[in-house]
């Protein structure tokens, strides 16, 4: 089933971004006859994913000394290994010659952080690993706050 809740979690991300409902996206689900899981499960994964794509992008506008609010944080009852997830754009170049690659990091912290600690936590963790010696950091810009509730 883990395979399927992906699968169908990413769906929801589309369908939430086209502006259907849940009905709307559980009839399509059905019409098509993919398979699915408990309408109760599912409905609760719906509500998480549409807090997500509506607070995505808000840690932006936080000042970097100032912990996020409850308001930007988007709040989640997924099973996670701490109870805060910060989600980064990190932008980096192999070389001065090549294009910039836009890509995102999580970060995992067991206490709410503010932007600047996330940046830092983000650079000391690309210096630790091997596979990024040599990539050019060229902008850490955190995006997005999640928090681990009790269901």
């Amino acid at each position: 089933m883990g395979i399927e809740r992906a699968e169908t979690i990413a769906r929801m991300r589309k369908a939430f971004r086209e502006g259907l409902s849940f009905a709307a996206f559980f009839r399509q689900e059905k019409a098509a006859e993919r398979p699915t899981y408990r309408r109760t499960d599912m409905l609760s994964d719906f509500a998480t994913i549409n807090e997500i794509e509506r607070k995505t992008g808000l840690l932006r506008f936080v000042r970097k000394d100032y912990y996020p609010t409850v308001k930007i944080m988007a709040a989640v009852t997924w099973e996670m290994s701490k109870e805060y997830m910060y989600k980064v754009k990190v932008e980096t170049r192999i070389r001065p010659d090549e294009p910039i690659v836009p890509h995102f990091v999580n970060i995992m912290s067991d206490v709410p952080m503010t932007p600047d600690m996330v940046e830092q936590m983000v650079i000391e963790e690309r210096a630790k690993e091997e596979k990024y010696f040599g990539e050019m950091v060229l902008r850490v810009q955190p995006w997005t706050a999640v928090r681990r509730v009790e269901a």
